[in-house]
């Protein structure tokens, strides 16, 4: 029944091998500092609307010789081009750091902190924290990705705090997190992926009506 509903889903399977071939290349680690080379960018489906947008102005102005529309086309252009590298800008350099969780119970949501530290001199806006595949925690299905968003002050430091609920006792490592911005135009996505290396002790769960002592 598994392999036949891999064969009506290929693509999320192939997407899924290929996410567990990438994530095992992270190496594990509690701090990392964001760099161009962890750092990823694409265009959103925004940013691909302005730029069939942009296109559109374009052939029209040069097919009616509109001096105003080169001159719209183009500053649009700029400005989205200036809002990429901003957005980039927003996580690279980032310093995160992961703050050992404490022990839980098993089915019991486990929180934990992450502090987030800009040693620049402006405000990094807009910087979202989740699990990279809630679907994936211990075999359960999640719901949906669930983000927990914060502005880092200039030469300053920010909490932020993930949680997930691991359903079996035992020793787990955290599971591989996700940061991502969209700002300031929300036309480009910037993300990294952090494989943290600390783990967390899962007690079984108490019983919910245990009988009374003799």
């Amino acid at each position: 029944m598994a392999a036949f509903a891999v064969l009506l889903k290929p693509l999320s399977f192939a997407r899924t091998r290929l996410r567990r071939w990438f994530e095992a290349r992270l190496p594990l680690a509690d701090s990392v500092t964001l760099t161009q080379r962890t750092v990823y960018i694409l265009p959103t489906r925004p940013g691909l609307m302005l730029f069939l947008t942009l296109l559109v102005l374009l052939v029209a102005s040069i097919n009616y010789q509109l001096n105003l529309g080169y001159l719209l086309t183009f500053l649009l252009a700029g400005t989205a081009l200036v809002g990429m590298h901003v957005c980039h800008g927003t996580l690279r350099g980032l310093a995160m750091n992961l703050i050992a969780p404490h022990a839980h119970y098993a089915g019991a949501s486990t929180a934990f902190d992450i502090k987030l530290t800009n040693a620049r001199r402006s405000v990094r806006h807009g910087i979202g924290l989740s699990l990279l595949d809630p679907q994936a925690v211990d075999g359960q299905p999640g719901t949906g990705r669930h983000w927990a968003w914060t502005d880092v002050p200039a030469q300053g430091s920010s909490l932020v705090q993930v949680a997930f609920t691991p359903q079996r006792r035992g020793l787990h490592r955290l599971p591989t997190l996700t940061a991502e911005t969209r700002f300031p135009l929300g036309t480009f996505r910037v993300w990294t992926v952090w494989r943290p290396a600390a783990q967390v002790m899962v007690y079984p769960a108490p019983e919910a009506s245990p009988p009374p002592l003799p």
